[in-house]
């Protein structure tokens, strides 16, 4: 009688782990499947890194191959995502008593396009905008490259989010 309790309680708990693997995975990841082309990004403004579209491009595909069963392709594919950079800002916030702002922003927004092959009813056309703020005691060059980099992964994570991540 033991023994059938023991390999019971071991089967469900087998079973209850594997369960909570596929919840995971469906949370954190991506259920699609199949081929993403993701074409260049080109920027249409003057401001930022000179390298910042291309940057763009190749975080966005490693973050899609990291995170989803997609396979990235160069050609027709059942998904496309393509776009531009369309804003590039460097703003003062938050004026001192000195009227010298405390902090500043820069904020980055992309347009952006996607084409579901397998499903239309997936398609869309939205910017997507994000930003962070570094203080006045730094200067842009200083900081420039770690806000970008951190702005560009808030990016990324809100359009996997709205493309392939089934949320």
């Amino acid at each position: 009688m033991k023994k059938s309790i023991y390999i019971y309680l071991v089967y469900f708990s087998l079973l209850f782990l594997w369960s909570c693997k596929n919840v995971y995975y469906t949370l954190s990841g991506s259920t699609a499947t199949g081929n993403l082309q993701i074409l260049p990004f080109s920027s249409v403004v003057a401001g930022g890194p000179a390298n910042l579209a291309q940057k763009f491009t190749e975080d966005l595909k490693t973050y899609y191959i990291q995170n989803s069963r997609l396979r990235i392709s160069n050609d027709k594919a059942d998904y496309l995502v393509e776009g531009e950079i369309i804003d590039y800002q460097v703003a003062p916030l938050s004026p001192t008593a000195q009227d010298q702002a405390s902090q500043t922003r820069i904020t980055i927004t992309v347009a952006i396009r996607f084409t579901d092959n397998k499903d239309s009813n997936n398609n869309f056309e939205q910017n997507f905008s994000q930003y962070a703020d570094f203080p006045q005691s730094s200067t842009l060059n200083q900081v420039e490259s770690s806000k970008v980099q951190e702005i560009l992964d808030k990016l990324i994570f809100d359009i996997f989010q709205k493309t392939v991540a089934n949320w």
